[in-house]
C-alpha cells in the first residue's frame, strides 16, 4: 500500500531534500554535512522533515490545507512503521532513517501533530504548553539526530531537551517583533501579560527589554549546561548539537540592538552561521 504524496518541492529527488532542509532548517542542514555516512543521510532526512513541517503554516493558504498536508504526513508514517514505501523521496528517506537507526516513530508522530497549532490564531495559554511545543518541535528533532550520531537514548533525551529549549527560545527572541505583533504568538499569553504586553500590542521600552532579559536567561541556562557536555562527545557524535552555535551569535545581536528588541530582528549573515557550526565542530565549544 501506498500514500500519494502531495504535490511540492521536495518530491523530485534528494536535490530538492538538500534545498528544502537548507531553505527551512539552514543550521540543521550545515550539521548534516558534516556527519559520516550512513548518518548523513538520515540527518538531512530528518532535517528536511523538520523542515517540511515547519513550513506547512507558512505554505498554507488556509488551515484545512495545513491539515491535509499533516494528515498525509500521519499516513506515511504510519506506512512507514509497516515498513511500506511511499513514493516521497522525503518519506522515504525518512522511513530509511527510522530503520537503520530505530528511532521512535511516535516521537515523529508528537512532531507532526505539534505543528497543528501553527495552523490557527488560538495563542499559546501559558509557558508550560510552550515547552510542550518546543519539545515536540524542536527538542524531539534534536534528541532522534543524537540517536543517529551514537548517543544512547538516555542522554540524548536530556541533552535533546536542553538543545530544544535553547534553539527554540532563540527562534522566538530573533523574531520578536513578528511574534509579538502576530495574533499567531507562539509567545504565552501569560508571559505577554506578565510584562504588560497583551497579544498582538506594544508595551514600554523598559517592559520590551525585561521580556527579552527573560527571554535571554533561559536561553543561557541551557546553553551552560550543554556546553559541558558538548565537550565531552566525540566530534561525530557533538554533530547533531551543532545547531546551537548560532545562538551565542544571535543573543550577541540582540544585546547590540538591546534599545529597540522589537524593531530590529537580529540576523546572522550565511557566512557568519557557516563559520561558527565549522569552528564549533572542530573546537568541541559552542
Amino acid at each position: 500500500m501506498r500514500a500519494a504524496p502531495p504535490s511540492g518541492p521536495h518530491d523530485n529527488g534528494r536535490g530538492e531534500l538538500i534545498e528544502l532542509a537548507r531553505a527551512f532548517e539552514p543550521e540543521r542542514y550545515l550539521a548534516a554535512t558534516l556527519a559520516h555516512e550512513p548518518q548523513r543521510a538520515a540527518l538531512l532526512a530528518l532535517a528536511s522533515f523538520a523542515a517540511d513541517l515547519g513550513r506547512i503554516a507558512a505554505t498554507a493558504t488556509q488551515p484545512m490545507l495545513g491539515e491535509i498536508r499533516l494528515q498525509w504526513w500521519r499516513d506515511s508514517l504510519e506506512l512507514i512503521g509497516k515498513g511500506d514505501r511511499i513514493g516521497s523521496p522525503l518519506a522515504d528517506a525518512l522511513g530509511d532513517a527510522v530503520h537503520a537507526f530505530a528511532l521512535p516513530l511516535p516521537m515523529l508522530v508528537a512532531m507532526t501533530e505539534a505543528r497543528a497549532f501553527d495552523l490557527y490564531d488560538d495563542p499559546m495559554p501559558d509557558e508550560v504548553s510552550l515547552d510542550g511545543y518546543l519539545s515536540k518541535t524542536e527538542a524531539v528533532p534534536f534528541e532522534l539526530a543524537l540517536r543517529i550520531a551514537g548517543v544512547p537514548a538516555g542522554s540524548a533525551g536530556a541533552m535533546g531537551a536542553l538543545a530544544g529549549r535553547a534553539f527554540g527560545w532563540t527562534r522566538i527572541l530573533t523574531r520578536l517583533p513578528e511574534v509579538v505583533s502576530s495574533a499567531r504568538t507562539p509567545l504565552p499569553s501569560t508571559l505577554l501579560q506578565r510584562f504588560g504586553m497583551g497579544q498582538g500590542r506594544g508595551a514600554d521600552p523598559a517592559a520590551r527589554q525585561a521580556l527579552v532579559a527573560h527571554i535571554s536567561l533561559e536561553i543561557h541556562n541551557a546553553l551552560d549546561t550543554l556546553r559541558v557536555q558538548f565537550k565531552v562527545l566525540s566530534r561525530q557524535k557533538r554533530v547533531p548539537l551543532l545547531p546551537l552555535a548560532i545562538v551565542s551569535p544571535h543573543l550577541r545581536s540582540i544585546e547590540r540592538h538591546w534599545r529597540s528588541p522589537m524593531r530590529d530582528i537580529a540576523e546572522l549573515a550565511p557566512l557568519t552561521r557557516v563559520w561558527r557550526i565549522a569552528v564549533a565542530h572542530v573546537s568541541g565549544r559552542l
